[in-house]
């Protein structure tokens, strides 16, 4: 399974300065097919290591739900280690 891209990434407000939640669409590969699912994003920085990183799909999937969030968190956590997050 591979994230091909996160659309729409947007960060809603949250009173938490250390709590980052953001919404996206998420364009998944499986299998060579593709397919989008709405996703919530919370990512929580800890005091040591690395942040804490929850994924909700909002959408029903038709695939393993799973290895699809593994997935996304590990490109969510890609995307802050390079800066690229809202």
């Amino acid at each position: 399974m591979k994230v091909v891209e996160l659309r729409d990434l947007s960060r809603r407000e949250s009173p938490l300065h250390y709590i980052k939640e953001l919404t996206a669409v998420a364009v998944v590969e499986w299998n060579q097919r593709q397919s989008e699912s709405d996703i919530a994003i919370t990512l929580e920085h800890r005091p040591l290591g690395p942040p804490d990183v929850r994924v909700r799909l909002l959408d029903a999937v038709e695939w393993p739900t799973l290895p699809m969030i593994h997935a996304i968190r590990d490109y969510v956590v890609d995307l802050e280690r390079t800066g690229k997050l809202p």
